[in-house]
């Protein structure tokens, strides 16, 4: 009986050996491609920019849209707590708070359901649901103003709240 107790104990210091190794070689990769990917998302996120900087707001870090050398927007990362994940994404807004574009970086809804958030339609170049927000205040976003998902409604508030609370805070902070 013991010795199948060891055999097992080799057996686990084994595998946990693999993974630590495995994260060591990789963790960094992982990083800078999930860098990579958020740089690659700006220009979904306000595409009317031609140039981004990253700018720091005490502890918090957005991104200055301009274009021209002029500032006409900003970009901030928003982080909410959907039904099954945290949903991060980044967003788009000029100064009165007009948002200009959503991008999901990333999410773990349940598939068919609440990951519909992110869901391209045939025909369509951007997800429906993310489109709804464009061209409206950050600061009067609710479930009456966005169609929510059928059979989702905690996610879509989820990103309706997460955009309008993130947007509020970063706006009051910029004045």
């Amino acid at each position: 009986m013991i010795r199948y107790g060891l055999i097992l104990l080799l057996i686990c210091f084994c595998a946990a050996l693999v993974l630590s190794v495995t994260y060591k070689f990789t963790h960094t990769r992982i990083e800078a491609q999930a860098i990579t990917e958020e740089k690659a998302a700006l220009d979904v996120v306000y595409p009317q920019a031609s140039d981004f900087s990253e700018e720091k707001l005490g502890d918090e870090t957005y991104y200055a849209a301009k274009k021209d050398n002029k500032l006409i927007g900003y970009i901030i990362r928003a982080k909410t707590r959907g039904y099954s994940s945290t949903i991060n994404m980044l967003v788009g807004f000029d100064p009165k708070g007009e948002i200009k574009g959503i991008k999901i970086l990333s999410q773990e809804e349940t598939p068919g359901l609440g990951a519909k958030i992110n869901e391209v339609r045939f025909g369509d170049s951007k997800p429906w649901f993310l489109n709804q927000f464009e061209g409206k205040k950050a600061q009067e976003l609710d479930l009456k103003s966005i169609q929510a998902i059928t059979g989702a409604t905690i996610s879509s508030s989820a990103v309706i709240d997460g955009v309008r609370d993130s947007a509020k805070d970063f706006i009051s902070k910029i004045k």
